[in-house]
Order: structure tokens, then sequence, then C-alpha cells
């Protein structure tokens, strides 16, 4: 076959335009210091790029429910431990009139202060979130869920649940019949409701009816269980968010490793071969001009 001058420039052209394709690629590593800058730069690895982004998302949310679930918790964990030592008070003053010795004066302080108490509690049930949700209401957060005028709850029973890793969630919330009202499951902490026990005792007190102030003191150590079996259960959770948050920080790192792995240009290679590469084009340059100089009297010399 013959070989042509016009063939010679084409192929010469060619050589060019694939050495500065190569070149070209080289400057975009090195100046985005990444393998995939287009997914036609590697179907396959950006795919994966794509799920590993979608999972870092993923995780990020997680760490996002579990932070605000924390924070929660550590709200009801004061709550609570007020409302322990408000049935600690109650406790105490029951102690100091069990005999049934005391006299009507000191029956009637004993009184009011158990009144005092019981307000106190409905106080401290009706504790709400930084953003103004009642911690123990159930989902129907916007509405005190006890009142002073009633023992009635009004509140539900619902668990609020957060997602705190792929298909795992976790209940963040504890509601207030559960804890006050001794009914509710998932988990029951007891049958005592706390609010009557108060009233029952109220009642004994100024009656001197030495029999109910025994039963109401027992009932008062079952109501303080309830609420030590609510501060265990929420203990048990926020130790659980502990274990997912560093479970997700691992997973999260690990993932970041995968994509660094994949996607970080090794910028020592890269520069030898752009170094190489330029010092090609310069020389297919030079060659290509040469060719292209020549003329009809060059071949027929």
């Amino acid at each position: 076959m013959r070989i042509t001058s016009n063939m010679t420039a084409n192929n010469a052209i060619y050589n060019l335009q694939q050495n500065l394709a190569s070149l070209s690629k080289l400057q975009e590593l090195s100046t985005t210091q990444q393998n995939i800058n287009t997914p036609s730069d590697n179907p396959a690895s950006a795919g994966v790029l794509l799920d590993i982004a979608d999972k870092l998302k993923a995780t990020d949310q997680y760490n996002s429910n579990i932070t605000k679930a924390s924070t929660f918790m550590q709200v009801t964990s004061t709550a609570l431990t007020g409302l322990s030592d408000f049935m600690t008070q109650a406790k105490s003053l029951m102690d100091s009139i069990s005999s049934g010795t005391s006299d009507a004066t000191q029956r009637q302080t004993v009184s009011n202060q158990l009144a005092t108490l019981k307000k106190q509690i409905v106080d401290m049930a009706n504790t709400q979130s930084a953003d103004g949700q009642y911690i123990f209401g159930g989902t129907t957060g916007t509405t005190p869920p006890f009142s002073n005028s009633s023992n009635a709850y009004a509140g539900d029973s619902t668990q609020i649940n957060i997602e705190v890793a792929q298909n795992s969630t976790q209940a963040m919330n504890i509601t207030g019949d559960r804890i006050l009202k001794g009914t509710g499951s998932n988990p029951s902490y007891g049958s005592t409701d706390i609010l009557q026990t108060f009233d029952n005792l109220i009642a004994a007190v100024n009656a001197n009816d030495v029999t109910a102030m025994k039963q109401g003191s027992t009932d008062l150590d079952a109501g303080a269980q309830q609420i030590t079996n609510a501060q265990i259960d929420l203990a048990s959770r926020m130790t659980r968010l502990d274990s997912m948050t560093k479970m997700n920080t691992s997973n999260k790192t690990t993932l970041q490793n995968m994509a660094s792995n994949i996607q970080e240009v090794d910028l020592a290679t890269v520069g030898v071969q752009l170094s190489q590469q330029q010092t090609a084009y310069s020389a297919a340059l030079s060659a290509t001009a040469k060719i292209s100089q020549m003329s009809l009297l060059n071949y027929l010399s």
C-alpha cells in the first residue's frame, strides 16, 4: 500500500490528539486530586462511590437522630430524678408519723407537705424539652399530660421511635401513664397510681387512720420502685444510644476510607506520569512540525 503525505498527516494528528487527551486527563487528575470526576471515567467505581455517599448521608442522619434522642433522654432523666426525690421526701414524712402518736398540728403539717409534694410531682411530670414538647405526654406532646385538678392522664401511651441504624430503632420517650398511673406497658414499670396514693395518704393523715397510713407508705415504696424501674429502663436506652453512636462513627470511618481508596489520586505517581506525558507530547509536536514542513522536493531528493 502506498503511503501518502495525507495519510502521514492524518496519523500524526491522531497521535497528537491521543497524546493531548492523555495529557489533559493527567492534568485533570493533578488539579482535582480525584480519580473519578465524571461517571464515564469508571462507571463501576462511580456506582460504588454513589452507594457509599448514600450510606454516609444515612449514617449522618442516624447520628443526628441519636443526638436529638440523647438530649430528650437527658431531660427525662433529670425529671425522673426529681420525681424520685419527691417520693423519698414523702416516705420520710410518713415515717415521722407512722406510729399514730403524732398530734393534730404535726399531722396537718405533714398533710400540707404531702399536698405540696403532689403538686411538685405534677409539675415535674409536665416537664418540657427544649423544643417545648412535654416529655411524658407521648405523641400528644403539645398538651400537659397532668393537672392539679385531676389525677387523669391526658397524654397517650405511644412510644416515639427513632432510627439509629439501618433497620434498627429505639424508643426515646417514657409515657406518663406508666410512671405515675401504673398503667400502660412496653414495658410496664409497676401498677401503682402514685397520684391517687398521695390523695389517699393525705386523707389518712387527716383522719389519723394508722392502717391507711401504713398502706399508703407501702404504696409509696411501690411507687418509688416504679420510678426506679423507669430510670433503669432509660439508662439502658441511653447506653444503647452511646453504643450505636460508636458503631455509626466506626462505619462512617470505614466508608470514608473506602471512598478515599477509590477516589484519591496518588499525586507522586501522577506527577511522574504528567512529566513523561508532557515530554512525549512535546516530542510529538516537534516530529509533526518537521513532517508538515516536508514538500514534494523533499520526497524527490
